[in-house]
């Protein structure tokens, strides 16, 4: 491509150079500028491309180090979640060439993180975080609901397929699995392997997530379980909570007698513990901290604090447990917060 573009402006230069337009020299720069901006990728300076690293033309960013500020300033009451993310997702986004894609599936309860930490794993990985064209999000509430278990992986099959195809560098999001008919994830389980390629598809750059509620209820008992019996959240570790969820999934969820678990094809099976009210606050005070006016406490820490409490109190619990996680808290901190009006001069004013 380069070298056709180089004989056509050099043929367009000669016609111009003998009607004295230009000279050699002018040629010369010219034939330079064509082949230095083809280089460097001209097209991805303003549309979002499949390219790694740093910089400008560079939008797959894989930024491990983004990634453990975000899960440690945005990612509340989920210790284990942290841990398996910072270290093992950490870790495949830092090798160069992965043996496998990354697979994990998270479940939990609603409100308690599931599609947040999705966003957290895009912000760090792409430029254009949650707006990147390099996700895909399957919903299973979505199209497939109604659709018969063959027909409903022919078509997971092929959405997937076709995404990664475009960028092999993806991330494939899949909310809700639970409700998706019995069986659809077995027709991605060829993508989830050690293969090269399959159909001239790269698998192995692609991060697969898979959001579910269906261990939501055994994670929650579990840890009302332990922390009745005087344990603290921290004591419980990511081996036991693993066996519990795999064991749930494989008996009754998305993944019953699925070949995702019997070939250990998922990376991680990551708990959302239940939250509590403290953790509730915590959420209170990040989305008051992200408002302009800072619910009027011009950045006052002991005012914001104060605030997310009123917050906190707002949202309903169910014994120690808050019955809807972080969910409600924006349109919960609307009732505490004074109204935000628009202050800017109407444009006939500013005239």
């Amino acid at each position: 491509m380069v070298l056709r573009g180089f004989f056509l402006l050099r043929a367009i230069c000669a016609i111009l150079c003998e009607n004295g337009y230009f000279n050699g020299y002018y040629f010369g720069a010219a034939s330079a500028l064509y082949v230095g901006l083809d280089h460097f990728k001209v097209p991805c300076y303003r549309y979002e491309c499949c390219t790694v690293g740093e910089g400008r033309v560079h939008w797959i960013r894989n930024d491990v180090n983004k990634l453990e500020v975000l899960l440690r300033e945005k990612l509340f009451g989920q210790e284990i979640a942290a841990k398996i993310l910072g270290r093992q997702l950490g870790a495949y986004l830092l090798d160069p060439k992965p043996e496998k894609p990354f697979v994990v599936h998270i479940s939990g309860k609603t409100g308690t993180g599931k599609n947040h930490i999705s966003n957290l794993i895009a912000e760090a990985r792409y430029a254009e975080g949650t707006s990147s064209k390099h996700i895909l999000k399957v919903i299973g509430t979505h199209k497939y609901s109604s659709l018969d278990l063959e027909a409903a992986k022919k078509q997971l099959n092929k959405q997937v397929s076709e995404h990664v195809y475009k960028c092999k560098h993806a991330l494939v999001i899949i909310d809700e699995a639970e409700k998706l008919p019995e069986g659809t994830l077995n027709a991605i389980s060829p993508f989830l392997d050690k293969n090269v390629a399959i159909d001239g598809v790269d698998y192995r750059y692609t991060i697969f997530i898979f959001l579910s509620n269906s261990a939501g209820n055994a994670i929650r008992d579990y840890t009302l379980k332990q922390l009745e019996a005087g344990k603290n959240r921290g004591d419980i570790t990511v081996l036991e909570m693993e066996n519990l969820i795999q064991k749930h999934l494989y008996n009754a969820g998305e993944l019953k007698h699925s070949s995702l678990i019997s070939r250990y094809q998922l990376d991680a099976f990551i708990p959302l513990l239940p939250l509590e009210k403290r953790h509730v606050q915590l959420c209170a005070e990040a989305q008051i901290k992200q408002r302009r006016f800072k619910c009027g406490c011009k950045s006052d820490p002991s005012c914001i604090s104060a605030r997310a409490i009123e917050v906190a109190n707002e949202v309903d619990y169910s014994g120690r447990f808050s019955t809807s996680g972080c969910k409600k808290i924006h349109t919960k901190a609307n009732l505490v917060c004074p109204l935000e009006r628009n202050t800017m001069k109407s444009s006939k004013s500013e005239l």
